[in-house]
């Protein structure tokens, strides 16, 4: 059951269906080129080619589908088809930049769990330092604390000194 297209794209799904085999021959030509030296000098160009070939299989596809609008029916009638246009090439540079991706993330981790290290390592040394001027800070605590007994000691001694001197005046001013 397959449904008409209005006339222009009828003209477009003929000139399409009469242009699939002159894109099959263009296709073995490019095939032929591709184990030749000249395919390196022309890459460019072999590709935008080889683009312009896929387009029309695609264009191709994409009537049939028209026609068909049944998943199952246009996969097993035009299997062959879906293959050709599938952009194999895509699947393996999305594999291929992923692994790149997954390299680059272990040597940024890599340099992040160095980083760490290096951090640790100035926090080490800083606990070095800590630890010295804690054992420092500690007689500075130390002398502290024991100016504040001599002080001490001083109040003790001033405040005894006075109670003497109060008494001594008391006994003298009599």
């Amino acid at each position: 059951m397959s449904k008409r297209l209005p006339g222009w794209l009828e003209a477009v799904e003929q000139l399409v269906d009469r242009a699939v085999p002159y894109m099959l021959g263009l296709l073995a030509i490019l095939i032929i080129v591709e184990f030749t030296h000249v395919a390196e000098q022309y890459h460019d160009f072999i590709v935008q080619i080889d683009y312009f070939i896929v387009s029309f299989f695609i264009i191709d596809l994409c009537f049939k589908w028209y026609h068909t609008r049944e998943v199952l029916k246009f996969i097993k009638l035009y299997w062959i088809d879906i293959i050709a246009v599938f952009p194999f090439y895509t699947v393996f540079r999305v594999y291929a930049a992923a692994s790149e991706a997954f390299a680059a993330g272990e040597s940024v981790q890599k340099f992040l769990h160095e980083a760490v290290l290096v951090r640790e390592t100035k926090l080490l040394r800083e606990t070095e330092y800590a630890a010295k001027f804690a054992k420092e800070g500690r007689l500075v605590r130390l002398f502290a604390r024991g100016l504040r007994v001599l002080r001490a000691r001083w109040y003790v001694a001033h405040w005894h000194l006075q109670k003497v001197s109060k008494g001594y005046r008391k006994q003298h001013s009599r």
